[in-house]
């Protein structure tokens, strides 16, 4: 039989509990069944697609060598989330003889030359989606802080409310207490205690 590759990823662990890449098995393996490959499966759990850590994908693309037909997925972002990076790897499966197809992507078969125009328009239009959204999330930050709305991490206070005194902690550690001893004794928690050493450890 013809050698084929399936790649299925779920981005967090609830997804893999859900059952995500299990679904995304069972269609691709129905997809290589009506084709007559014989399929491997790589599986990442718990792994982004903007995550460049993806060992089993990583591993898939070394075990090229191996001459699959085609790399099959169950969706397309599944495999990559923007346009430059599925360009690339896409580019990099061609030099290797290798296909991608993706399942649910009618029409997602770059051993077509259709196949692989259609493709890198939904590409486009996915990468221009995230986009949008990242340049509404900007302009609501920007909102947000013009009417005084504060983000990030709160001032360095005391459980009561107080603000933590630095220089009666930098004297606690020099007398040799340690960041927990130090956080008791403030009535605080240990990050700023260790935020405060950090800082002027850095600035030494």
């Amino acid at each position: 039989m013809t050698l084929a590759f399936g790649y299925v990823r779920a981005s967090t662990l609830d997804e893999v509990k859900q059952g995500s890449n299990e679904r995304q098995k069972d269609e691709i393996l129905k997809y290589a069944h009506s084709k007559g490959y014989d399929i491997e499966f790589f599986e990442d759990k718990a792994k982004s697609g903007r995550n460049t850590q993806r060992p089993e994908f990583e591993r898939m693309l070394r075990s090229l060598d191996r001459k699959p037909k085609v790399i099959i997925v169950s969706k397309i972002d599944r495999f990559a989330r923007s346009l430059s990076d599925l360009l690339k790897t896409l580019e990099f499966l061609e030099q290797n003889g290798t296909g991608f197809v993706s399942v649910n992507d009618s029409g997602i078969d770059t051993t077509t030359p259709n196949g692989r125009l259609l493709l890198q328009i939904l590409g486009a239009f996915a990468e221009f989606e995230r986009n949008m959204i990242n340049y509404r999330t900007k302009a609501g930050r920007e909102q947000a802080l013009s009417k005084g709305i504060k983000f990030g991490r709160p001032s360095l206070k005391t459980m009561n409310g107080t603000f933590i005194d630095k220089r009666k902690v930098l004297e606690l550690k020099g007398k040799g207490l340690s960041a927990r001893a130090i956080a008791k004794t403030m009535g605080c928690s240990i990050t700023p205690v260790l935020k405060i050493i950090r800082e002027a450890s850095d600035s030494a």
